[in-house]
């Protein structure tokens, strides 16, 4: 079954995933289409009542997968289902399910240990086309902090004709309304509500775009969040302190240790003076002791486990594991903040004029007399003090009563992500020979590479290895990871192979392609839709050496050096013979930076550049 990448709004934000992002919006015909979704969210008393309607066209048989139904929930709220049923193009009834055909199971998500989420599911697949499937269902929830978080998109890649909104709010009820100005808005009062409608028609369907901004961003929405809430505690979102106090209300008195663990703790630090020595000896000991499984049950996931508990087990999610990490530090005497923040490679970003839950994941911040330190708690194979991609250059807001505020976390430079690779060949004249490949990885390559060597077996580690190599008629013999210390931001990777058909002949000459790297495959001009966002910079120096023991018997033809730049990057290559070595050096840099679609022709003609460089990068070698 395919999920929606919109789903309806939940509470249970700390999952911590990376998002999907990058989209174009395309139009043409469908195998499916949301033909109508109606959304009603309704605020009765301390309950809000959600009611969802679907009507759904299925043109074409590779498109039944939307007949795949699957409703989230949670254990405390209710969930009723209205009707399901197949119907014709004229809404005749073909087929009514039945309840037997609904199945309810716990929604287990990846990396979740327990939950208390929920899921009903059940089909509604015919085998004549069109047809269409209909369906609605209620929720009541009987806590909430949010009214409506609404988008009028079910999938992405699947276009609506029409959707719409309706929120019935009590008269005089106190809330803040973020929408989009492309939505037809209208409202009227009762003698006892006040009723809000949105709608929007026809919605194409939405396709990746590389450096796009996050799909919730380029797709119209509607917030509705309540100034005050009850969500086991009172909390307000009349300002980012406000929900600051509430939640350091909700967390008092969890970050507290076991006495096993103070006795632990004691022998670990003793003797230890110096405040950053403490922080990374605490740090590893949480790695090397615990680790990160998802486990959002109680108030919807807002609130953490306490530090008891991984004291106990051993595990948590990221609340639990920042609660716990903030624990060890307060043991030790040094103050540090749980910090909410959105975490992804690609975030939202954060609404600042509208304080309200705009997060999906917690870190640490301990602010020292002349720097800030930064802990991401999940993390066993990253030092301390690294957030890199995935909470890099962004808002989040740091818990302390009533002095909680929005702080920003530091912003990856080029030389934080630097990627160098040597590629050395030793050839024969037929092309045939080994090589060694070494890498010294940074920023995203070394967060990945870090995953790939804790986390994957040797098989799975041989297999991303080979695809990430720039190479055909190769095979891998060994491999290598090394790293300095586990306090060092970078990561070393050494490969050998061996290797064919690397030259090739036309009549007396030989020619050498040197490896090419891995630029984008950006989208026409033409073709763009959105605008460009780069969160963070690209640097990659390529160094390429053929040891050719047979090179003297050859005149050797280098193509010219070349070195440009504009405001996006810059790019040279240079080319050298020495003895016997032809040495191709290669670097590039994407800068970090935000550019209107009508900037777009320019980046890509940048990219397009570099790449035509790379492909006429040929040296020739004339038999003497």
């Amino acid at each position: 079954m395919k999920s929606p990448l919109l789903k309806s709004f939940t509470i249970g934000f700390f999952l911590c995933i990376l998002l999907l992002t990058s989209t174009e919006v395309s139009l043409g015909q469908s195998g499916c289409e949301i033909i109508d979704f109606s959304t009603t969210m309704v605020v009765n008393k301390e309950k809000l009542i959600e009611e969802r309607s679907y009507i759904i066209q299925i043109n074409r048989k590779d498109s039944d997968w939307i007949t795949d139904i699957g409703i989230p929930y949670d254990a405390k709220d209710k969930l009723d289902i209205l009707e399901a049923s197949i119907i014709d193009l004229n809404g005749e009834t073909i087929r009514k399910l039945k309840k037997k055909e609904i199945v309810s199971r716990n929604n287990i998500s990846r990396g979740t240990f327990y939950e208390d989420s929920w899921v009903k599911e059940f089909k509604l697949k015919w085998n004549q086309y069109p047809y269409r499937i209909r369906y609605s269902y209620r929720k009541t929830y009987n806590k909430f902090i949010y009214i409506a978080h609404w988008h009028p998109v079910v999938y992405t890649n699947v276009p609506t004709q029409k959707a719409s909104l309706k929120v019935i709010l009590p008269q005089n009820y106190d809330v803040t309304i973020d929408d989009s100005k492309e939505l037809k808005y209208k409202v009227s009062k009762g003698v006892k509500s006040t009723n809000h409608y949105w709608e929007i028609k026809n919605r194409p369907a939405i396709s990746k775009e590389f450096f796009s901004p996050p799909v919730q961003t380029l797709i119209p929405s509607v917030k509705i969040i309540p100034k005050q809430f009850n969500y086991e505690i009172k909390g307000s979102f009349d300002s980012w302190s406000s929900y600051g106090q509430w939640h350091e209300q909700l967390n008092s008195g969890l970050d507290i240790l076991t006495n096993t663990e103070k006795q632990r703790i004691n022998k670990l630090i003793e003797g230890i003076t110096d405040k950053k020595e403490i922080i990374r000896t605490l740090y590893q000991y949480l790695q090397d002791n615990t680790r990160y499984i998802n486990v959002a049950i109680d108030i919807g996931g807002l609130k953490p486990y306490p530090a008891s508990y991984v004291c106990e087990n051993k595990y948590g999610d990221c609340k639990a594991l920042t609660i716990y990490m903030k624990a060890l530090l307060k043991y030790a005497g040094i103050n540090s903040y749980y910090t909410l923040i959105y975490a992804g490679g690609n975030p939202v970003r954060i609404n600042r004029e509208t304080p309200a839950q705009q997060f999906n994941h917690v870190i640490l911040n301990i602010p020292l007399e002349q720097d800030t330190l930064w802990l991401e708690n999940t993390a066993n194979h990253f030092p301390s003090n690294y957030l890199g991609t995935f909470t890099q250059d962004r808002y989040g807001l740091m818990i302390n009563g009533s002095n909680s505020k929005l702080v920003k976390t530091n912003a990856l430079k080029s030389n934080d992500v630097l990627e160098q690779n040597i590629y050395s060949f030793n050839l024969d004249i037929n092309g045939k020979g080994n090589l060694n490949v070494s890498k010294r990885l940074k920023g995203k390559a070394f967060e990945t590479y870090q995953y790939v060597r804790y986390k994957l077996d040797e098989k799975e580690q041989k297999q991303h290895i080979e695809g990430d190599l720039p190479l055909n008629n190769s095979e891998i013999k060994t491999w290598k990871f090394s790293q300095e210390h586990r306090q060092n931001r970078s990561l070393n990777l050494d490969v050998s192979l061996t290797i064919n058909n690397q030259i090739r002949e036309i009549g007396d000459m030989l020619i050498v392609r040197p490896i090419s790297s891995s630029f984008l495959d950006l989208e026409k001009p033409v073709k763009r839709r959105s605008s460009i966002r780069i969160n963070y910079p690209i640097s990659q120096i390529d160094s390429t050496i053929y040891n050719l023991t047979f090179i003297n018997q050859f005149k050797v033809d280098l193509p010219k050096n070349k070195s440009f730049e504009s405001q996006y990057g810059k790019f040279n290559e240079c080319f050298k013979k020495v003895n016997n070595q032809l040495i191709v050096v290669r670097n590039f840099q994407l800068y970090k930076g935000e550019y209107s679609l009508k900037e777009y022709p320019a980046l890509y003609d940048f990219i397009e550049k570099m790449k035509k460089s790379n492909k006429n990068s040929v040296i020739i070698l004339n038999k003497l």
